[in-house]
């Protein structure tokens, strides 16, 4: 007897979609929900503040052995070969360190060693989301080595630098922020620079795509860093509170005395950044004449010892744009840096103007300078440089 076409297909629909069915049900939900990386790059003359925080870490908020979340503390001390641990408290309130990975001596502050870093902890703690801290020195979007070159040094000694952290410094090699933005292979629920001047406009832009939140300073970050005692525990919260870990850092330096009492924060929304892009490069588009003569006389500076490559964003547009234009970028500006906390000052560094982003003002002074930052994105998309 012959069968009609359509009864085949029905037949065959009957066979495929339990097949279909039972492909879809192999894929696994992922068992954590939430894993956060703290990743020293502490082989420096910072190592002994990476032990503080590390001691500090162990007296605050560590989840417990069978949490779905999940701390990993990847570790490379002066004189000791770098490894990667999960910390853990057990019930009776004793905080264990399991280790993940031992490697042979490297240089932590190369996208290479991050990104493999990454992978383990991805490989081996899938999870539905992830945080990253990176922490150690920084000078935001600067060439490698261009911060501390002898021809941009100071006639006088820095007399704080002991106690600042000027990320990714190990025996004279930096990560510079398009070798960072390489090197993280999937995108981050939040990103924390524990490090310094990394709330700049170019850092932002360059790694929109590798977060949904960052928080980082304009200006540089006192040496003892996060309170890391107080801060892991909004984070680890069911709904995260990372305005919260802000307040918490602001409120740690703002109760000191003295140059420590100098703290800046900013916590910023990334999918918001591409329109504030559109906002500056309007105003740029409609000033390139004062643009191309604007001075920093009376702008904001978020930098010491003559390293002029740092100022407030805000103050640097609202130099050159006209009212209806402030206005324009105030609101694109609100919708990007959605917290900010300021001491009154930052060591010797008065802050008068707080917008939570720094900026590079062109310098024809500093061809090289110009030249390096007209490959950034942020540059790119705004045409500051040309």
């Amino acid at each position: 007897m012959k069968r009609s076409f359509s009864y085949w297909i029905v037949v065959i629909c009957a066979l495929v979609i339990p097949l279909s069915s039972c492909e879809k049900s192999d894929v696994k939900e992922p068992d954590l929900d939430r894993v956060i990386l703290l990743y020293m790059a502490a082989n420096n003359n910072l190592s002994s503040y990476a032990e503080y925080n590390l001691s500090a870490l162990t007296q605050g908020y560590i989840p417990s052995d069978d949490s779905r979340q999940i701390l990993l503390v990847y570790q490379h001390l002066e004189g000791k070969n770098p490894k990667l641990v999960r910390m853990f408290k057990e019930t009776d309130g004793t905080i264990k360190e399991e280790v993940v990975a031992q490697y042979d001596d490297h240089n932590s502050a190369t996208g290479d060693v991050l990104r493999v870093v990454l992978g383990k902890m991805k490989a081996v703690f899938p999870s539905k989301e992830y945080g990253l801290i990176l922490w150690s020195h920084a000078t935001g979007w600067l060439p490698q080595g261009y911060y501390n070159s002898v021809q941009h040094a100071a006639f006088f000694e820095d007399p704080y630098k002991e106690i600042v952290k000027s990320f990714g410094e190990d025996r004279g090699i930096e990560m510079e922020i398009k070798e960072l933005k390489d090197a993280l292979p999937f995108r981050f629920s939040f990103i924390i620079f524990d490090c310094c001047l990394m709330g700049g406009v170019e850092t932002l832009y360059e790694l929109k795509d590798k977060a949904d939140y960052i928080i980082a300073s304009p200006t540089e970050i006192l040496a003892n860093g996060f309170p890391y005692r107080v801060v892991m525990e909004p984070l680890f919260k069911p709904r995260i509170q990372l305005d919260r870990a802000c307040e918490l850092f602001y409120q740690y330096y703002d109760s000191q005395f003295g140059v420590n009492k100098s703290a800046t924060i900013a916590l910023y929304k990334t999918n918001k950044v591409e329109q504030l892009s559109v906002v500056c490069k309007s105003i740029f588009d409609n000033h390139r004449e004062a643009l191309e003569t604007v001075t920093t006389d009376g702008l904001q500076p978020y930098f010491r010892l003559n390293k002029r490559w740092y100022w407030d964003l805000s103050d640097f547009i609202h130099s050159i744009a006209t009212p209806q234009e402030r206005e324009q970028f105030d609101n694109a500006l609100n919708q990007v840096v959605i917290g900010k906390w300021n001491t009154p000052n930052f060591l010797d560094i008065e802050i008068n103007t707080f917008s939570g982003l720094s900026t590079y003002v062109q310098s024809p002074k500093n061809s090289y300078l110009d030249n390096f930052y007209k490959d950034f994105g942020w540059n790119v998309q705004t045409g500051m440089i040309k």
